[in-house]
């Protein structure tokens, strides 16, 4: 305590000098309307950079909550557009009427493993047969593909990606709906290959590759990729192709797995058929 008063007693002077400076700039910006909204703007200016940096780290820390909401609401959102009710009677439509019906619906969730760089490519997502999710679902984000369901837990789903060699998607070109098949054959997980395009198919690069609506895993219309380059081999019956995946595997974060509604209906159509021997 006696350090301290001699510290005050031979620095008085220095702190004398600070409350006078205080005191003066106190009744300078008070009693002066230029230099008082002068301050007023600064200090303002201040302010409104300190909270917007406290903002942008809040945000930045919860993008991962607001990821997961809007992946919800997606999923939501696509139960409910056109393509995903089954209409009956082209000439009416009235979506509370018993000629339609909801052929698809969507469940939202998290991808919790993934890889991009084998040859055979899975994902598990924190969603399983409790959530309603079966073996052979198919999964995408947004409007592109994924992959698909192949084996289900209460809890949890495993995924095939399409980066894998089993995997086969029944695609077509958006601009004639001519059918093909997209593989990938190991190697560039951004790129696959396009296969059995008919040799009188002119193709260009940057032709739209969507889902042919052919399977009973995707609906139709769903991105697959554009054309990056093909090949015209004389001696082969087809063309093939180079594709660009829209879908980006290494940065996937939350999926929706598509239920179809009418999936048991068709697959009691096929089991009833029996072929003529």
């Amino acid at each position: 305590m006696r350090n301290l008063f001699l510290f005050f007693r031979e620095h008085y002077f220095y702190f004398l000098f600070l409350l006078l400076e205080t005191f003066s700039l106190i009744l300078l910006f008070n009693y002066n309307e230029f230099q008082g909204s002068s301050l007023y703007s600064v200090s303002n200016a201040v302010s409104g950079s300190v909270n917007n940096m406290f903002n942008g780290i809040s945000e930045y820390f919860s993008l991962r909550k607001t990821n997961r909401v809007l992946i919800e609401e997606m999923a939501k959102l696509h139960s409910r557009i056109p393509e995903a009710f089954y209409v009956t009677d082209v000439n009416v439509f009235y979506k509370k009427d018993s000629i339609v019906k909801l052929e698809y619906k969507y469940i939202s969730a998290k991808v919790i493993s993934n890889s991009t760089n084998k040859r055979n490519n899975f994902l598990m997502i924190n969603k399983g047969s409790m959530h309603g999710i079966e073996n052979h679902m198919g999964v995408i984000i947004g409007n592109k593909i994924v992959g698909q369901v192949v084996s289900v837990s209460p809890h949890f789903s495993w995924i095939m990606s399409m980066l894998n060699k089993d995997s086969r998607i029944s695609g077509k070109f958006k601009k004639n709906n001519q059918l093909v098949n997209v593989e990938w054959s190991g190697g560039n997980y951004r790129k696959g290959q396009v296969r059995e395009i008919p040799k009188h198919i002119v193709m260009y690069k940057g032709d739209t590759i969507i889902t042919s609506g052919n399977s009973d895993i995707f609906p139709e219309g769903l991105m697959i990729g554009t054309i990056s380059g093909f090949k015209n081999p004389q001696d082969e019956n087809f063309n093939n192709g180079e594709i660009l995946f829209a879908t980006d595997f290494n940065s996937l974060g939350y999926i929706e797995v598509v239920v179809d509604l009418m999936r048991k209906e068709k697959e009691e159509l096929k089991a009833s058929f029996k072929s003529p021997q």
